[in-house]
């Protein structure tokens, strides 16, 4: 499973804070190593996260860019615990330019990450065009640093074809095939045989030294004219000081267990990607990886594996009609893109919360909010478009003791949509109530069609969303598009209708039990709905200042009313209540005279493309 929720949202934070000491912006974020291959052992792996960032132009133009990012809790001299985290983050151009056209397998594991959906924990539009054409950016030599990356796990421990496989397929040539009178003839006498039963490419070969031939066995040159004992003699030498382990090997003692399932993986890897020109997470033999990983196979079962892996691969490879190269021209224009289409769609955060003059949040509340928020993207799988403060902290008469309202817009995946029933399928995201350090949490969403249809009903509590003081998080146009669209649509009857029954409903609470100061706050704001939508024939505003500005043009009432906000602000709301003079007539007469009224509204509204504004924010939100 990958890591839990508060741990992603972490691990996101802690990424985008890197980018930001850098000058920098985050593009892609995943989960990595066993979590991304379904390897992970609980209780055991730590966590790795890698991702790509965009660096700034002003950091490329005064040559201060990074190729790469990392921060990690672990020590560096010890292995990674479970509590451990590393990031390791690169630049766009080090991963598309450098990294994937040399077929570094990380950089490739990166390529085909977004197959595992729970582990990409951020993901910017900016790279779909790179992830929906994979093809341009593999080549079909990419095996070669499979099979290098493979050996190199497992070149310790006497693979055949490795440096102690080489040193040790000499020794026992020469142990079996040397007489004791042949120890003291030269090296040349026997030097071809020693090539046909052990040389390979890599680690055993021919060389000339000065017109005389010589073997080139790990690194070192033997001549041809030295004696076959001292040959023997550095062989041994040589053995003692790489095949301590490949002898433990043997034994089935001190072996890594881990190294050697990363071998049988990258080749696994290796054959999927020759096979289907993609690589898919997580790992379809993630099973036998796990065991390999816990020692569940002796050496003696693991290389036989690996050798029939290697030649698979080797014979697939020889095989296969693909012929895929690295679009180098496509790679650039990408990186160019990221640039161009970064700075028009403004890249910056876009849970950059944003708060009108006067209103504010607790910054300790704030954080856990955006924690939230970003928890439920991860667990339901959706974007929120749209998260805003409801209730008394937008209406602007918050007082100590009042919850945090948080209400949000989001929208699912394509692939939701497309169903025979969509509307059959459950459309909010209920939080709920929890009782925080920070205060009382209220946190629900809606689905954009169940908002959108609420729009076309002149809903007026998803309509104060769209002009509340505080916004959490706002991606995209969505808003935008729905208030606009909100000024030709809405029926300012029904609103008006809706004021009404919020007052009735505040009226009863108020005069059956003791009044408070919260229940005449919520008897005087529909009043002042009401009056607003009666003298302009629009949507009235969230924030009761602007309420009572453009409704009341009585200075003293104006000020009995500001004097009540500041007192509700810094009370109880429970707390015993006297009603001011002015402000509380005015309520009276108010409920008094639309007791008696038919109100002359026009119920009308205007024709809106709400199918345009659906598509809009669904292709902001998952751009094909």
């Amino acid at each position: 499973m990958p890591a839990t929720l508060d741990i992603q949202y972490a691990i996101r934070e802690k990424a985008e804070q890197l980018c930001r000491e850098h000058d920098a912006t985050l593009l892609f974020l995943t989960l990595f190593g066993s979590t991304l291959y379904g390897t992970e052992t609980p209780g055991k792996s730590d966590v790795d996260a890698r991702g790509i960032f965009l660096p700034s132009a002003e950091s490329l133009a005064l040559n201060k860019s990074p190729k790469s990012l990392r921060y990690s809790t672990g020590t560096g001299k010890t292995p990674n615990n479970t509590n451990d985290l590393d990031i390791d983050l690169w630049s766009i151009q080090h991963w598309l330019l450098n990294l994937l056209p040399s077929g570094d397998t990380g950089a490739m594991d990166i390529l085909f990450s977004p197959s595992h959906k729970e582990c990409i924990l951020y993901k910017s539009e900016l790279l779909e065009e790179i992830f929906n054409n994979h093809a341009k950016f593999i080549n079909t030599s990419f095996e070669k640093s499979y099979t290098n990356y493979c050996t190199g796990q497992i070149k310790k421990y006497g693979i055949k074809g490795s440096r102690v496989g080489t040193l040790k397929s000499i020794h026992a040539f020469l142990i079996s095939q040397i007489h004791e009178h042949e120890k003291t003839c030269k090296l040349s006498t026997r030097l071809h045989d020693i090539l046909n039963h052990c040389g390979n490419e890599k680690f055993c070969s021919l060389i000339h030294v000065q017109d005389e031939e010589g073997l080139y066995i790990c690194g070192k040159i033997h001549t041809g004219g030295i004696r076959i004992a001292e040959f023997m003699t550095r062989i041994e030498k040589d053995m003692r000081r790489y095949g301590a382990r490949a002898t433990e090997a043997e034994l089935n003692n001190g072996i890594d267990f881990k190294a050697l399932s990363h071998a049988v993986r990258s080749l696994s890897q290796m054959e999927e990607l020759v096979q289907t020109g993609r690589i898919t997470f997580p790992l379809h033999n993630r099973k036998e990886l796990l065991d390999i990983k816990q020692g569940k196979y002796p050496w003696s079962e693991i290389e036989p594996l690996i050798l029939s892996r290697l030649s698979t691969v080797d014979t697939m490879r020889k095989a296969t009609t693909r012929d895929e190269q690295f679009d180098s021209a496509f790679a650039e224009a990408c990186v160019l893109a990221c640039y161009r289409n970064g700075q028009a769609a403004n890249i910056a955060p876009s849970s950059t919360p944003r708060f009108q003059p006067g209103f504010s949040i607790p910054e300790d509340t704030l954080v856990a909010i955006l924690r939230k928020l970003r928890a439920a993207e991860l667990q339901y799988r959706v974007k929120i478009l749209y998260a805003c403060e409801s209730g008394s902290r937008g209406w602007g008469f918050a007082s100590d003791d009042s919850d945090f309202d948080v209400r949000f817009i989001y929208v699912q995946e394509p692939d939701w949509y497309l169903a025979v029933a969509p509307e059959k399928r459950r459309d909010v995201i209920e939080l709920g109530i929890e009782m925080t350090p920070c205060g009382e949490l209220d946190i629900n969403g809606w689905e954009l069609r169940k908002a959108i249809k609420l729009v076309q009903q002149s809903n007026p509590p998803l309509l104060e969303w769209l002009s509340s003081p505080i916004v959490y998080a706002e991606f995209g146009p969505l808003a935008s598009l729905l208030s606009n669209a909100s000024h030709d649509s809405i029926s300012p009857l029904r609103a008006w209708h809706h004021y009404r029954s919020l007052m009735e409903k505040s009226r009863s609470r108020f005069w059956e039990k003791k009044p408070t100061i919260k229940t005449w706050f919520y008897i005087m704001r529909p009043l002042l709905a009401m009056r607003w939508i009666e003298m302009k024939h629009k949507f009235p505003p969230m924030r009761f200042d602007h309420l009572v500005a453009g409704t009341i043009t009585d200075a003293p009432l104006r000020d009995e009313l500001a004097a009540t906000v500041t007192l509700k602000k810094q009370g109880n709301e429970t707390d015993d209540f006297t009603p001011p003079l002015l402000a509380h007539e005015f309520m009276l007469n108010e409920m008094e005279r639309i007791d008696k009224m038919s109100p002359l509204i026009s119920a009308n509204t205007a024709p809106t493309d709400f199918d345009h504004i659906f598509r809009a924010a669904l292709h902001h939100a998952w751009p094909r």
